[in-house]
């Protein structure tokens, strides 16, 4: 994970009182934070875009500015050295975004050392402005449909200022942004642009502007920025199978930005910047709300003296959102359940006064806490969130440890007993064994085998490719896939699997469900249903089941030459899987060119 540099002094100013460092790095470890230690670092302010990079004493001047990409050997005037800084070096800790800046840290800290505790509330001015968005966002063709937006007043930019709100953008573009496919952020000088503001699109070469980072004026369309820029290049992919790019104008049709590429150098945030337009944009509405509540609330923890007035979204269909939206979250916690969980067991107060050093205000109902959270927080989902940040606060250190009531012998579940006997046999008849992967793409799943899409699956929400975005309900595509990658090799080929599957099921706490199934397939010159029927039998003979073959129709297989395994259990017949011959058009699908047959099993409805 990054690893941030925390300054040390400014920490202790946030804090309000001076705390050692050997006491500091235990408070922060109690919190979660993995702390590498204290470190000097050095600092070279970029006299292009003003980020300060930093290295440690050991390392070289930077050659690039980690910003705006500028390559300092080409001019190292613009590599100016600034006094170096004490720091407490710590990784970031993914789930705690609204605690990757010095304010944030502080603000947590605070109300762990219970100088402060509750919820800190910020105050909001109306929406003075608003934003248009153009309705071709909600389009493939330029799909980045989301936008949430603050204006904030009377901020005094230092060295350390800039640095901090410059380290938080990026570090947020990694946490919850996913490197700007989420979400990404915008500051600009407000003063440079007039609203109200559009956020709409542009063709590839449709205008011209000047980028962030270039000096000389020289202005590039978003191809070029995309084939040039440095940070066009970095996250070219973001936008590579748009027809149309993101595009943030103001009322004069200045630019502001092209997310989530590069902000434009006319509204670039200096020295002598005194008020802000800060943007957050992406394709998960929830992220880019919290990620600009992130970002106003940690510009409050520094600078206490800002005003932030609020924005209104106009969206095509409509629907208006003002944001940011800081009004804290209701959660309802059980105290009983919360003692039974964690170890210790606390009164309905203590356990209050625990979340209220998290920075949550609480109201007791009985055994039920009512509980508001910050709208900064982006890791409360649950219950068992709360539940965790009562631990917290309460220190893991400070339990103790105790013995289990019971003591158990372990032993191999029942289930995985059952299946290692398939896999058992299955081997025992010459068939090798594969392992595939649980997530596959919906055309493998079902197009390709000729049958309709199922309404049970589970759908990954942010898949790494088409190819891995749901689980499998079934092992046959697992099969002909690796037969596929296979069809090199010699012939004939026996392989078999026995793996998890997954359904969904509403009734169950995770809302699904996993259980085993077993198929095998052979290819090869002369493959046929004679031939797999026999290892069905013998797998299942060794079971201890007697099975009966009903014909039936699959568009997987050749009509008539399929049917469905049927065994007697205690509820009666059963049908427990499929067997046949692979029909030509699934053959084909899966760029086989011999014959194949196979069977599938479902292990769950015949294990005793």
């Amino acid at each position: 994970m990054p690893v941030i540099g925390i300054p040390v002094d400014h920490l202790n100013r946030l804090i309000g009182r001076a705390i050692e460092r050997e006491q500091l790095l235990e408070h922060l470890q109690h919190l979660g934070c993995d702390i590498e230690g204290f470190a000097t670092l050095a600092r070279f302010s970029c006299g292009v875009c003003g980020h300060i990079n930093e290295v440690t004493e050991s390392e070289d001047a930077p050659a690039y500015c980690e910003r705006c990409g500028f390559d300092f050997r080409s001019d190292e005037a613009q590599r100016r050295a600034i006094d170096p800084i004490d720091v407490v070096r710590m990784e970031l800790l993914a789930v705690r975004p609204d605690i990757f800046d010095v304010g944030g840290l502080a603000r947590c800290v605070r109300g762990y050392l219970g100088l402060e505790t509750g919820l800190q509330r910020y105050a909001l001015e109306a929406a003075a402005t608003h934003v248009d968005v153009d309705p071709l966002l909600e389009s493939d063709a330029a799909y980045r449909p989301f936008i949430a937006c603050a204006r904030v007043y009377g901020i005094t930019f230092d060295d350390d200022l800039i640095r901090v709100v410059m380290k938080l953008q990026e570090n947020l573009h990694w946490a919850l942004g996913r490197n700007r496919k989420l979400a990404s952020i915008g500051v600009y000088d407000l003063d440079t642009t007039r609203g109200p503001y559009r956020y709409t699109t542009i063709g590839p070469d449709q205008t011209r502007f000047v980028p962030l980072g270039v000096t000389d004026g020289r202005a590039s369309s978003p191809r070029e920025v995309l084939a040039e820029h440095p940070k066009g290049k970095a996250y070219a992919h973001l936008l590579e199978h748009h027809e149309r790019y993101p595009w943030l104008i103001d009322a004069e049709g200045n630019v502001l930005s092209m997310p989530p590429i590069i902000n434009s150098e006319a509204t670039r945030v200096h020295h002598g910047s005194r008020n802000l337009f800060i943007d957050v944009t992406g394709t998960v509405e929830r992220v880019v709300h919290r990620t600009l509540n992130i970002v106003v609330t940690s510009l409050c923890e520094l600078s206490p003296e800002i005003r932030v007035e609020q924005v209104e979204i106009r969206y095509p269909d409509g629907k208006t959102v003002t944001t940011p939206d800081l009004r804290p979250q209701r959660v309802a916690l059980s105290a009983a359940r919360t003692n039974k969980l964690i170890g210790f067991s606390p009164s309905e107060d203590e356990l209050a006064e625990l979340l209220r050093r998290m920075r949550h205000d609480v109201a007791i109902d009985g055994d039920a806490l009512q509980v508001d959270v910050a709208a900064y927080r982006n890791d409360i989902l649950h219950e068992r969130d709360l539940m965790e940040d009562a631990a917290i606060s309460y220190g893991y250190h400070n339990l103790v440890p105790s013995l289990v009531r019971s003591m158990t012998v372990g032993q191999a579940h029942p289930n995985e007993l059952f299946a290692a006997k398939a896999r058992q046999i299955l081997c025992g008849q010459g068939f090798l064994e594969v392992m595939t992967l649980m997530l596959v793409s919906p055309e493998n799943a079902y197009e390709k085998l000729r049958i309709p899409t199922s309404e049970s699956h589970v759908v990954i929400e942010y898949p790494v490719s088409q190819e891995q975005s749901i689980v499998r309900e079934s092992l046959v595509p697992g099969l002909l896939e690796t037969m596929s990658l296979n069809a090199h090799n010699d012939l004939p080929q026996q392989i078999f699997e026995v793996g998890h599957v997954t359904e969904l099921a509403p009734t169950l706490e995770t809302g699904a469900r996993d259980y085993y199934r077993a198929a095998a397939a052979i290819i090869s010159a002369k493959a046929g249903f004679a031939e797999i029927k026999q290892v069905a039998e013998a797998l299942l003979r060794e079971l201890g089941y007697a099975a009966r073959f009903v014909a039936a129709s699959q568009g997987t297989f050749i009509e008539g030459r399929a049917a469905s395994i049927v065994v007697e259990t205690a509820d009666g017949a059963t049908p427990i899987g499929v067997i046949g011959e692979v029909h030509p058009e699934v053959l084909e699908r899966f760029n086989l060119v011999h014959p194949a047959a196979l069977f599938e099993l479902d292990l769950a409805a015949i294990q005793r």
